[in-house]
């Protein structure tokens, strides 16, 4: 998990807007335009709505956080299904692992549940329960599957010229927390974040776990709906010696094979 949560940090905004738009009217309709939320470095409880996808490629430096092992990246393509609000939705995401070597001999499939909690005026709060690395193949074969819960809010503070969303989560995972400094071995433990957006098109976040902090950055590109791009490191303290850059694209279409 230690460089999965570091991606595609606007996919879980965009998703968290498309999801609150008309079950809670202030979130959906602020007087005032939006400032651009994301979140870094730590899963979320929010899903692509119904019909909704994404594509997203992710480079790393360096590879695994491990000093020394060069440049990697991969991709991931996610689609949602059902009805979070009412019922219960789900998302779908495939992951391409290991762009360095042969394209599309790694992988593995990520399958997220979620349902809303609270639905008031001014603050959301979505639950889910995650599984990954299932059905894996190649070299991500030699890794276990792995969970998470997560429980997940959005509200707002309103600016003199702006509504700023601001985004928290709290979780548990099986693979959460760097064991060992300096290496890829992980144990089960909490994880939590904080995000805000700053401005149209600019979003901040931080997050950790239980040794490690997390910072990035996430900007939506004005006049493309849907496009945006995030720049963050892992461990920017370096305290487990496992400091990484992570840089990520990632394109969302909603209503592709019908809305929610």
């Amino acid at each position: 998990m230690f460089e999965k949560l570091g991606k595609f940090s606007a996919v879980a905004a965009l998703s968290a807007a498309a999801l609150t738009a008309g079950a809670t009217a202030p979130l959906a309709q602020a007087a005032k335009p939006s400032a651009s939320v994301t979140m870094f470095g730590a899963d979320t409880a929010f899903i692509l709505p119904h019909g909704s996808i994404f594509m997203g490629a992710t480079a790393t430096d360096p590879r695994g956080g491990v000093s020394g092992a060069g440049t990697d990246g991969d991709l991931s393509f996610g689609a949602g299904f059902g009805n979070p609000i009412d019922a219960v939705g789900l998302e779908v995401d495939v992951n391409v692992t290991s762009l360095s070597d042969d394209f599309g001999d790694s992988g593995s499939l990520t399958l997220k549940v979620a349902r809303a909690l609270l639905l008031q005026p001014n603050h959301v709060i979505f639950g889910s329960v995650a599984a990954s690395n299932l059905g894996a193949w190649g070299d991500d074969k030699a890794s276990d599957e792995r969970w998470n819960v997560a429980v997940s809010g959005l509200t707002q503070i309103e600016g003199p010229a702006l509504v700023h969303p601001v985004m928290w989560t709290v979780g548990y995972g099986s693979d959460s927390v760097l064991s060992t400094p300096g290496s890829s071995l992980t144990e089960d433990g909490l994880f939590a974040g904080v995000g805000i957006g700053v401005t149209r098109h600019l979003g901040v976040a931080i997050s950790g776990t239980e040794n490690q902090l997390n910072a990035g950055i996430g900007v939506t590109v004005p006049g493309v709906d849907g496009l945006s791009v995030s720049y963050g490191v892992n461990d920017i303290t370096d305290n487990m010696n496992r400091k990484q850059q992570m840089l990520s694209v990632s394109y969302t279409l909603t209503d592709v094979f019908g809305g929610r």
